[in-house]
């Protein structure tokens, strides 16, 4: 079995069917399991290359695939493949006009779209929507909660 298993459908977007063959994936799929396996983890996706079917979306927001990780993959892992799969996409850009002033522009961080399942004992859900700054601002929280420190103290809304 792979550390991280590629699930059919669309975070963020429930009007993707997940039960369909072939299986709907984001396009971004394929950028995830680069980066996944580029971070040494092996990756699978719940469909065959034949059978799969990537949709793209012309918008600021980025709908990840359905990731789901294996139980003997720790929190660690987890939160570090995560964190370095939403900074990825959290870079902002600056861009120059393209009109005589010169002036340039920075591009607002982008919408990510994130789902995330962790089989074990108990399955875990995850669904994170939002600027990828935030995302990222979450995964660092959940990466702290259940330290000492941190139980102490409910976590801010």
């Amino acid at each position: 079995m792979a550390d991280v298993l590629i699930r059919r459908g669309v975070a963020g977007l429930p009007s993707v069917s997940r039960s369909d063959v072939p299986g709907n994936y984001p396009y971004e799929a394929i950028r995830v399991a680069k980066l996944i396996r580029a971070g040494g983890l092996t990756v699978e996706f719940e469909d065959e290359k034949p059978d799969r079917t990537y949709l793209t979306h012309d918008a600021a927001e980025f709908w990840l695939p359905i990731i789901e990780f294996a139980r003997d993959l720790g929190k660690e892992a987890v939160i570090t493949t995560l964190t370095g799969l939403v900074s990825s996409y959290a870079t902002t850009k600056i861009l120059r006009r393209g009109d005589s002033s010169g002036e340039e522009v920075t591009v607002p961080p982008p919408v990510l779209h994130v789902e995330v399942t962790r089989q074990g004992d108990l399955t875990t859900k995850l669904v994170l929507d939002g600027p990828a700054d935030s995302v990222l601002e979450a995964i660092t929280k959940i990466e702290r909660w259940g330290s000492e420190d941190e139980r102490r103290q409910l976590p801010e809304g």
